[in-house]
């Protein structure tokens, strides 16, 4: 009896919430109170009135940045993101029209041995060195948690929400897999999903390759600031002669929308039929009736 009753919860309550639980829309973390009050998730979606996410600052008064990007570049050691170190991170961000909040941004240098620096591969030696980074490594006394700290009190100062800065750059997903082991906080404080600007050129160069022959060139100064002002750069370009904007789309999202409402309404006329349905079983038990009435009048 006592099996019955455990499967029987199990299957009622534990099995959907499992089915549905998506661990993006609720913050990790959470305390219980009974005093707080309700609150949403990023999807609009109402959670629990006794949780919340610790240590997130209240929304400043100042007007709120829509659809903000963070855009971030990392300088590396190397690209082993499990034995090599960010030596070098910047951080601009901008409005979701790729406006800049501050052209000054955030940009540190961290400090690494000798013996780490002349490790790296040849690449990196090269470059860093012309550069003049491996020198500024050597010289930096800032420690990785230090610049972890700044950068995070530099993106809350712009998005004090959390899972509402959209990360952005080129392959910055390479530079999410190193931030994610040495700046977790800040990947922490930033929406799930990144702006990519390599996946649009390297889409570009399959579907329009006459455009991407002539696209953007960049200087590939491989400082961590000049990558990031070069990336929005990049993605300027792309929204111009790539992407279609607004104006160009509005006839077919006009049509589509007409299609999407008619679709709607033939959908719910179905479902109406089907709450409700003439059975084929009634028309024909009204028939013999009728026809025997006709015969009798003949």
């Amino acid at each position: 009896m006592l099996s019955r009753i455990t499967t029987g919860l199990r299957e009622r309550f534990i099995l959907p919430t499992r089915r549905f639980y998506n661990p993006y829309l609720i913050p990790r973390n959470l305390k219980r109170s009974p005093y707080l009050k309700k609150t949403t998730t990023m999807s609009g979606l109402p959670i629990s009135s006794d949780t919340v996410a610790p240590n997130v600052p209240l929304a400043p008064a100042s007007k709120t940045l829509k659809q903000p990007i963070v855009w971030i570049d990392c300088e590396m050691t190397g690209l082993d993101h499990v034995n090599d170190k960010i030596i070098e991170i910047c951080c601009i961000i901008t409005d979701g029209q790729l406006n800049v909040v501050d052209e000054n941004g955030y940009e540190s240098v961290i400090h690494c041995e000798k013996s780490v620096m002349d490790n790296m591969n040849e690449w990196c030696v090269n470059q860093h060195g012309l550069s003049g980074l491996t020198q500024k490594v050597l010289d930096s006394e800032k420690t990785r948690e230090q610049v972890e700290e700044e950068l995070l009190s530099y993106i809350k100062k712009y998005i004090p929400d959390q899972r509402k800065g959209v990360l952005a750059g080129n392959s910055v997903h390479m530079d999410r897999l190193f931030m994610l082991k040495e700046f977790p906080k800040v990947i922490d404080h930033l929406f799930y999903r990144i702006i990519d600007v390599s996946s649009i050129m390297e889409v570009a160069r399959r579907h329009n390759p006459q455009l991407a022959s002539v696209s953007y060139q960049k200087t590939a100064a491989h400082t961590a600031k000049a990558d990031i002002l070069e990336s929005i750069d990049q993605l300027k370009f792309y929204e111009t002669h790539y992407l279609k904007s607004e104006a160009e789309t509005k006839e077919f999202v006009d049509k589509r929308r007409v299609e999407i409402q008619e679709e709607l309404l033939k959908d719910s006329a179905t479902a109406a039929n089907k709450r409700s349905p003439v059975t084929e079983s009634h028309s024909q038990t009204a028939s013999p009736p009728d026809k025997k009435a006709k015969l009798d009048s003949n």
